[in-house]
């Protein structure tokens, strides 16, 4: 349980810092122009969605004992 604890804090802390730098970049550029908006946008989501994932990914791999499976080698 410990594991996954700290599997979501590391994740979350991760995901928190890329909203805030997001938010700031998108807040600090009042007259931005859509492309460039648009771009922010992919550049920002697609390390959050592979955080996602990475972490679902890993909290399986707790649950599945697959962990302690790598360890006998």
């Amino acid at each position: 349980m410990n594991k996954i604890i700290g599997c979501v804090l590391s994740g979350g802390f991760v995901l928190l810092y890329y909203i805030f730098l997001f938010s700031v970049i998108l807040f600090s550029y009042n007259e931005m122009p859509i492309s460039m908006f648009l771009l922010f946008i992919i550049l920002f989501l697609v390390p959050i969605i592979g955080i996602v994932c990475v972490l679902f990914m890993r909290i399986n791999e707790i649950r599945s004992g697959e962990e302690e499976e790598a360890k006998k080698y």
